[in-house]
C-alpha cells in the first residue's frame, strides 16, 4: 500500500491564515497590559493581514490565547525539563526563535514553504532581527512524503527528546491527515519528547453558537473541516500522554474572551467543546 501523502492546506490558504495570525499578534503586542510582544508581527502581516483581522469579531481572542499558552508551555519545558529540540512544523510566521528567551543550545526548527520563509526571512532582515537560539529553516513543502529526511538532514536528532507545537493548522485538515501527521512524528520522537497543538470538537462545527463563523470562514476560502473529538485517546493510541483546556478557560485566566463569549461560570465539559482545544503530550 502507498503511503498517504500529507497536505497541510492548499497552498493559497497558507498565506493569508498566516498574516492573519501575525496580525491579531501584531493588536496584541500594541496593548499596554500585552500577554506578550511581538515586535516584528505587524511588518510580517502587511495589508493582507490588517484586512482580514478587520473582520475578526473577537479580535483574534484564540490566537492571542493559544499565543501566550504555548509561550509559557514551550520555555517550560525548555527550562525545567532540558529540551534542547524545538520543531514547528507549517511554521509560517511565527517569531518565537527572536523573541522568546531560550536556553543556551536551543535548536529551533521552522518547517515551510519556501515562499513562506524567504518572505519572513526577508522582513526579519531589514529589522535586523537575530535569534535567541540556533534557528534552523527548513524550507520544504510539507505536501511532499520525504520532509522527515529533510529535518534529519538539517541535523533534528530522533534519539534525543524534543518538542513540537502544530499551531493553526489541524482544524484545516480532515482527522485522517492529521493522524497521519501524529504518526509520523511519532516515528521522529524520542522518549520524553513533547507535542503541543490546538484542535476543534466536531461540536464547534455544527452548533448554532458557532455556526455563523463556522460559514463566514467556508465563504472566505479558509473552512475548519478538521475536527479530533478525542485528542487524549488519538495520542493514546501512538504512545502519548495527552491533556487539554479550552481556550475559553485560559482565555478568562489571561483577560481575554474567546469567541462564542460564553460567560465563566457556564463553562461546562460541554460548553469548552465549541473553543479550540490546547492540547499538550508528552511521549511516554
Amino acid at each position: 500500500m502507498s503511503e498517504t501523502v500529507y497536505s497541510p492546506a492548499p497552498k493559497e490558504l497558507i498565506g493569508p491564515t498566516a498574516y492573519l495570525t501575525a496580525a491579531a499578534r501584531a493588536f496584541e503586542s500594541q496593548r499596554p497590559d500585552r500577554l506578550f510582544n511581538d515586535p516584528w508581527a505587524a511588518s510580517l502581516a502587511g495589508h493582507e493581514g490588517e484586512k482580514r483581522f478587520a473582520t475578526v469579531e473577537d479580535q483574534g481572542g484564540s490566537i492571542i490565547v493559544r499565543t501566550r499558552f504555548f509561550d509559557e508551555w514551550l520555555l517550560h519545558i525548555a527550562n525545567e525539563q532540558g529540551l534542547r529540540q524545538i520543531v514547528l512544523p507549517a511554521a509560517g510566521l511565527d517569531t518565537r526563535a527572536f523573541r522568546l528567551d531560550w536556553p543556551p543550545e536551543t535548536r529551533f526548527f521552522e518547517l515551510d514553504q519556501p515562499l513562506i520563509l524567504d518572505y519572513k526571512e526577508a522582513i526579519l532582515k531589514v529589522h535586523q532581527a537575530s535569534p535567541r537560539c540556533v534557528r534552523i529553516p527548513v524550507m520544504i513543502d510539507l505536501t511532499l512524503p520525504d520532509w522527515e529526511t529533510a529535518l534529519l538532514q538539517a541535523g533534528f536528532n530522533p534519539t534525543q527528546p524534543s518538542a513540537w507545537l502544530i499551531e493553526g493548522l489541524l482544524f484545516y485538515l480532515p482527522f485522517e491527515q492529521s493522524h497521519h501527521l501524529f504518526e509520523r512524528i511519532s516515528r521522529l520522537t524520542a522518549s520524553n519528547s513533547w507535542i503541543g497543538f490546538d484542535a476543534i470538537h466536531s461540536e464547534m462545527i455544527r452548533s448554532p453558537r458557532t455556526q455563523a463563523r463556522i460559514e463566514r470562514l467556508a465563504r472566505s476560502g479558509a473552512p475548519w473541516i478538521g475536527a479530533i473529538d478525542d485528542p487524549v485517546a488519538l495520542l493514546a493510541s501512538l504512545g502519548w500522554e495527552a491533556t487539554w483546556v479550552s481556550s475559553g478557560r485560559k482565555g478568562y485566566e489571561y483577560g481575554r474572551a474567546v469567541f462564542p463569549f460564553i460567560p465563566q461560570e457556564g463553562l461546562t465539559p460541554e460548553t469548552e467543546r465549541l473553543y479550540h482545544m490546547l492540547v499538550t503530550a508528552r511521549r511516554k
